[in-house]
């Protein structure tokens, strides 16, 4: 299957999602990341705070895919520094954050 095929991309693909994208975008139009360091930057993107791709679950990576406090608005440069940083976590700082992830779950859901 292509990458493209996937449910992390059907997701992205539909038009819940570009509905969605558009009205954080709206709401948030500078980089809240920038907008930390006191600067005013254009939010171009929509990060998924807390990975979608990473659940197994179709409904629970709807869930999470479409929740609009897991949106963070951003730039592009600060879009890839947060994946940057994902990918160079350890194992250890994974699984704890999947810990954690977990347990913000059941406090609302559970």
């Amino acid at each position: 299957m292509s990458r493209n095929g996937t449910p992390y991309h059907r997701l992205l693909n539909s038009p819940r999602w570009k509905a969605l994208r558009a009205f954080k975008l709206d709401c948030n139009p500078f980089c809240e990341d920038c907008a930390r360091k006191g600067m005013i930057v254009p939010a171009e993107e929509v990060h998924h705070i807390r990975p979608v791709e990473y659940e197994r679950n179709p409904d629970r990576m709807a869930l999470r895919a479409f929740d609009p406090g897991n949106l963070a608005a951003l730039c592009r440069e600060c879009h890839r520094e947060r994946h940057r940083q994902m990918r160079s976590h350890s194992p250890r700082e994974n699984a704890e954050r999947a810990k954690r992830d977990a347990e913000e779950f059941w406090k609302k859901f559970g």
